[in-house]
């Protein structure tokens, strides 16, 4: 008999604590159908109210050499056509010297596109990048600081404008090239728009410098955006070719 109530009383403790491990289980599951519905219904507000450049103004000078060069905007890049690359010392403390076309700083022969942007989206941006995407044949300067960059043989692939741009705020870009050394995007972007919202969300956009068009922006990683600020990959690439 008092085996019979042991086994009873063993048997209800068991079952009492397979039922609130599957109670647990259930909760636990059914929070996590929760939180990922809550980050999804998160991402798809964050998507509607992305902020989004768009082109309000364009103005071609690329075959008008000199034309707009001078010209004062909000942000002024150029972008130089690498020659050629070198690498100098060894491993882990070799770095990469690049090297442009001697003629490339002669501000009189620079053609220029100029864009009139608006942040179209329905949330500010509290800081705009300007990100080269061929990385194997261009870099993207400062224009006024292009000669000190060149004449040190740096790779660079990222302009930064650290200023906020409100929703429905437009801002001036002008992009210069050396007249024989424009390197078009036939099929891809040669230049990518970065930008960090005030919620700390990371958004791209792919712009087709020297032409009129723009798409659409989209979400991107934090990994995804420091790759495009950071020069290391590109210099690894060109260390090893055949990682391009």
């Amino acid at each position: 008999m008092k085996e019979e109530i042991i086994i009873a009383a063993v048997s209800a403790l068991i079952g009492a604590v397979i039922t609130y491990l599957f109670t647990v289980l259930a909760d636990k599951r059914k929070e996590k159908r929760e939180d990922r519905l809550e980050e999804k219904k998160q991402n798809r507000e964050a998507f509607q109210n992305r902020p989004e450049m768009t082109i309000v103004e364009y103005k071609d000078y690329i075959s008008r050499t000199g034309y707009g060069v001078k010209q004062p905007v909000d942000i002024d890049v150029f972008v130089a056509h690498i020659s050629k690359t070198s690498v100098v010392g060894e491993k882990r403390h070799s770095s990469v010297l690049a090297f442009y076309e001697e003629n490339s700083l002669d501000i009189d022969e620079w053609c220029c596109v100029l864009y009139t942007l608006k942040n179209s989206g329905k949330t500010d941006i509290s800081t705009f990048y300007l990100f080269s995407n061929f990385q194997q044949t261009t870099c993207i300067f400062s224009s006024n600081e292009a000669k000190v960059y060149t004449d040190s043989n740096m790779l660079n692939y990222s302009y930064c404008y650290d200023k906020k741009i409100h929703a429905g705020e437009t801002i001036k870009i002008k992009i210069c090239y050396h007249k024989d050394c424009i390197v078009p995007g036939l099929f891809s972007a040669p230049m990518s728009i970065g930008m960090v919202d005030d919620n700390g969300k990371y958004w791209s956009q792919p712009l087709f410098s020297p032409q009129d068009k723009l798409y659409d922006s989209r979400r991107s990683s934090l990994a995804e955006f420091n790759e495009m600020i950071r020069t290391t990959t590109a210099e690894e690439c060109f260390k090893k070719p055949w990682l391009w």
